[in-house]
């Protein structure tokens, strides 16, 4: 259960824990005491990268050492003691002949390059896929931002009911407004929407026109790409659309929440984490979903919903309507 919190399980591994959980409620309140007793880490939990060139001072550190072994002068052995360490020829490069030692220092040399340059090489594609993730996401909030200032500073509203009712309803709506310049833009490189097939966003029309309910389903869970975006609030006067206060601490959409992991952590990079657009334009990338004291998949009362007032902040994912 903590490699399962922890995101270390590998893919059957994680299979079959959700099929457990699936199944034996002691399991899941276990989890559960876990998730809270971890809690407290979550505010100290953070990505470390490696030095730079770290990979290539090791290498030129092994390959130093070896060469000054080399160099070394050989002491001469007594006649009587057999030698283990012959001169052995290589297929020649000229007239070289190369020692035992000389082999392993160059075999030592290609292993350190396996075991550090490899990582390094994924390492600096995960960092690729999570700064493209990024700029999707500063792209995305720029729409939205502009949305706000020709609709008196509202973002996209997501409607209290009907086929609209939904999370994702953000693309339709920045489509028919033409500020969604690439469907791309709500595909993260890093998720499992990148494997997938192209997304489909139909305009507002079309989807309020869908009459069959898997096939709307289906439409809602995929139109917002691999992006969660605000459930907006309710309070006494009603239900209500998010407004642009300018808010550093406030998430306006993020990387999708995943409801069948723990805290709704995102399926995307790796389960490591979830990229986060705030309200003010910038992009941060959080460990957890509940970075401070609020929750940005859940409202103030735990549910997957629309805030409970104004700076209760709630991303919904596809399908996710704001007053289920």
């Amino acid at each position: 259960m903590l490699g399962y919190l922890l995101g270390a399980l590998e893919e059957d591994e994680q299979a079959a824990a959700e099929r457990n959980l699936a199944k034996d409620a002691a399991l899941r309140r276990e989890l559960t005491v876990l998730s809270r007793s971890l809690a407290p880490l979550d505010a100290s939990r953070a990505r470390h990268e490696p030095p730079a060139g770290l990979a290539e001072r090791t290498c030129r550190f092994v390959w130093a050492s070896g060469q000054a072994r080399a160099a070394a002068p050989v002491q001469p052995r007594r006649e009587a003691r057999p030698t283990r360490m012959r001169p052995v020829t290589l297929p020649a490069v000229g007239e070289v002949q190369y020692r035992w030692q000389d082999v392993l220092v160059v075999a030592g040399v290609i292993v350190a390059a396996s075991v550090l340059l490899f990582p390094a090489i994924h390492g600096s594609r995960v960092q690729a896929r999570l700064l493209a993730c990024q700029n999707n996401l500063r792209e995305l909030g720029a729409a939205l931002t502009e949305y706000g200032e020709l609709n008196h500073g509202y973002f996209p509203r997501v409607p209290a009911q009907g086929n609209l009712a939904v999370a994702s309803v953000f693309a339709p709506i920045l489509k028919d407004s033409q500020l969604l310049p690439s469907f791309q833009m709500l595909v993260c490189p890093d998720s499992p929407a990148a494997e997938g097939p192209a997304i489909d966003v139909p305009s507002l029309a079309r989807l309020a026109s869908i009459a069959q309910p898997d096939q709307l389903k289906r439409l809602q869970d995929q139109m917002g790409g691999s992006y969660g975006y605000t459930l907006g609030y309710r309070d006494r006067a009603g239900y209500h659309g998010t407004r642009n206060l300018r808010r550093s601490q406030f998430a306006l959409a993020s990387d999708a929440p995943a409801p069948g992991l723990p805290g709704r952590q995102s399926h995307n990079h790796g389960r490591h984490g979830q990229n986060c657009l705030m309200e003010d334009g910038h992009v941060r990338f959080f460990v957890t979903p509940r970075p401070a004291t609020d929750d940005f998949f859940l409202n103030d009362d735990g549910a997957v919903a629309a805030g409970v007032h104004v700076n209760d902040s709630v991303i919904g994912a596809g399908a996710t309507p704001p007053l289920p």
